[in-house]
């Protein structure tokens, strides 16, 4: 999202090579192997990726291990940040013995080194519900309500500091219908909402950096909710759809397209596959990791046309995707079927 612009030729680019070229990829394991990335961030030097017992790092165009970082304890990581801003990537970890989290530890890492820049613990009361209600991302922690009492008054979104844990803003939910909310991106900040009701269903909020200029994406016509991730790049934004009818689901995955600005619809995108595994911003495109992390669609933000597509070899399930430069790294849970980590080069 924060990377120059590429025009077309850049990812048309040795077109006839259908499948990227995969640089390397983790080797076969067994055993517990630590489930579901819960993060991945890329360099043009190094690929990091966190799950529940740590954080590990590999040379991006070898896969040499370089570091690995393992929360206090019996502490487990329960969330990272969604980028690395300026090199530092957040890990946000406590323990799960306990009932209640009454405190979490938020470590910030050096994505090249793995020092620990910075650490302190935060008070878990003004959070909410860990991590359904909670992102972080371009320096910020955006929860989805102080406490459950918010619930009992009037929900308020809040976005805090990730190095002191000084409040930025608030934003308050005047609509007495909204029953639940939970946080999806911190920068850009935006929140699933769900109302109440006979005409009640899903929505998402979009807010400014600053908790004002809230912008609010109605569903189309015949879905039922949005996926749980978003990408924007520039005014748009672009994010899952789940249709009403079940039968549609076997025809192939949809994604939507808004204006961040003014919440209009603009576009909508086929995927032929049954099963898509998220969606990026990078160089000004929206990159589009589907049929079991196994292909990558490159896509215009101002029209969904498809620019360039990649074949990606291999198979990730429930895939977190990263891109820095040339490079595209896919993380997934490591099993039979699927690598824990691949890492390819698409020009």
């Amino acid at each position: 999202m924060y990377e120059d612009k590429a025009s077309d030729s850049a990812w048309k680019h040795s077109w006839w090579r259908r499948s990227a070229r995969r640089l390397w990829r983790t080797p076969d394991e067994k055993g517990d192997l630590g489930g579901k990335p819960l993060g991945l961030w890329l360099t043009d030097d190094t690929v990091v990726i966190a799950r529940v017992d740590g954080v590990q790092a590999f040379r991006a165009t070898t896969g040499d291990p370089l570091w690995t970082w393992r929360p206090p304890g019996d502490q487990v990581v329960g969330l990272v940040s969604a980028d690395a801003e300026d090199g530092v990537g957040v890990v946000m970890h406590y323990e799960v013995a306990r009932r209640d989290v009454k405190r979490v530890g938020l470590t910030s890492l050096a994505i090249g080194t793995g020092e620990v820049v910075r650490r302190r613990k935060q008070d878990a009361a003004q959070l909410g519900h860990i991590p359904s209600k909670v992102a972080l991302g371009g320096g910020l922690l955006a929860t989805a309500g102080e406490s459950w009492k918010d619930w009992e008054t009037r929900p308020v979104m809040r976005a805090l500091d990730v190095d002191t844990g000084e409040v930025r803003w608030k934003h308050e939910l005047t609509d007495p219908r909204v029953e639940s909310a939970s946080v999806i991106s911190a920068r850009p900040f935006v929140a699933s909402l769900r109302t109440r009701g006979v005409r009640g269903g899903h929505s998402l909020l979009v807010l400014g950096d600053d908790g004002t200029g809230a912008v609010t994406l109605a569903l189309p016509e015949g879905y039922e909710r949005f996926g749980e991730q978003v990408a924007v790049a520039g005014d748009v934004l672009v994010v899952g759809l789940v249709p009403k009818d079940r039968a549609e689901l076997d025809r192939g995955n949809r994604l939507g397209a808004y204006s961040v600005s003014s919440g209009e619809f603009l576009w909508e995108w086929h995927g032929k596959e049954t099963y898509q595994d998220g969606v990026f911003a990078h160089r000004g495109r929206l990159l589009v990791v589907h049929e079991y992390g196994g292909r990558l669609s490159v896509l215009d933000p101002a029209d969904g046309r498809v620019v360039a597509r990649r074949r990606l070899p291999g198979t990730a399930f429930d895939s977190l995707v990263a891109a820095s430069g040339d490079l595209v790294a896919v993380g997934c849970e490591a099993g039979d079927y699927s690598h824990g980590l691949r890492v390819f080069r698409w020009r």
